[in-house]
């Protein structure tokens, strides 16, 4: 499978869910396997990490975030990680599954929990674009703010 270069390319290109704990356990253990060179994104930080985890911290991380995960969702289908490709992957996103929203798209769009890659991330499309929406916010007064401003 022809991988897309870069985070962004990856975070909003196509990714495959898996759907059992044992495809779960299957990557966790391959990802424990080869523990150097990966960044972990916690999208509860504002910071992006500049170097890959080290190996010893990540297997430490994959262990604490699977019980997290398992804590989370005591179903037995899995369905909060995605992965873009499942035997060589470089970009996978993990949901907290109890925070993904509704099956009807409704929700508005959720971001995962973190992401796991083989390059280093970014901001997303969508975070740059709350950043300008923000700042152009702060920069414009509301109308209510013009109308009575003038008073």
């Amino acid at each position: 499978m022809s991988q897309p270069v870069g985070y962004n390319a990856c975070f909003s290109g196509r990714l495959s869910g898996l759907l059992q704990w044992d495809q779960f356990e299957a990557l966790w253990s391959s990802l424990a396997q080869s523990p150097d060179g990966w960044y972990v994104r916690d999208f509860k930080s504002a910071a992006l990490p500049d170097a890959p985890m080290p190996g010893d911290a990540f297997k430490n991380w994959l262990a604490e975030t699977e019980k997290f995960l398992r804590k989370r969702h005591r179903e037995e289908y899995c369905g909060f990680l995605y992965v873009n490709d499942r035997d060589d992957p470089v970009f996978i996103k993990v949901f907290d599954p109890r925070k993904m929203g509704s099956s009807c798209g409704c929700s508005g769009h959720i971001m995962p929990r973190w992401t796991i890659s083989r390059m280093p991330p970014e901001r997303t499309i969508d975070e740059m674009a709350e950043e300008v929406r923000k700042e152009a916010a702060k920069q414009s007064p509301s109308l209510l703010k013009r109308l009575f401003g003038r008073a």
